[in-house]
């Protein structure tokens, strides 16, 4: 996923962002919490987009800026590049992919039962910059 994002961003003439372990973690724990709390929802767990961002410690402040993509599928529609064709081919989702306002990325992937669907695969991308 974070090659497909380069790909993309380097097609329009933009920098690759930095994968950060830190944003890679908080991802992997969004995609947890969708598949646990079985909610499919940026607040999954009544918690904000940027809860796990912040608890792993990503310093988001009065300048910083934050972003959240989240799909899921299963079968043939869970793969990486249907995945990323999706989001690219949705408005909101392509702004966070090439937004130049972000220079770092994580990426998270659970696979579980979600909302009756074994098998589901739930990826998040978590985008941020800070000052």
């Amino acid at each position: 996923m974070s090659c497909m994002t380069g790909y993309a961003r380097s097609r329009m003439g933009l920098p690759r962002l930095v994968e950060r372990a830190v944003l890679d973690r908080s991802a992997r724990r969004k995609s947890l919490d969708i598949v646990r709390c079985d909610s499919f929802d940026h607040a999954a767990c009544g918690r904000s987009f940027t809860y796990w961002i912040r608890r792993f410690g990503y310093p988001l402040d009065g300048c910083s800026r934050a972003a959240e993509n989240i799909a899921w599928g299963s079968g043939s529609f869970a793969t990486v590049r249907s995945i990323f064709s999706t989001w690219m081919r949705s408005p909101g989702h392509r702004a966070n992919i090439l937004g130049s306002g972000y220079r770092d990325l994580g990426v998270g992937l659970k696979i579980g039962t979600l909302d009756g669907n074994r098998g589901a695969h739930v990826w998040t991308q978590h985008f941020a910059a800070h000052c």
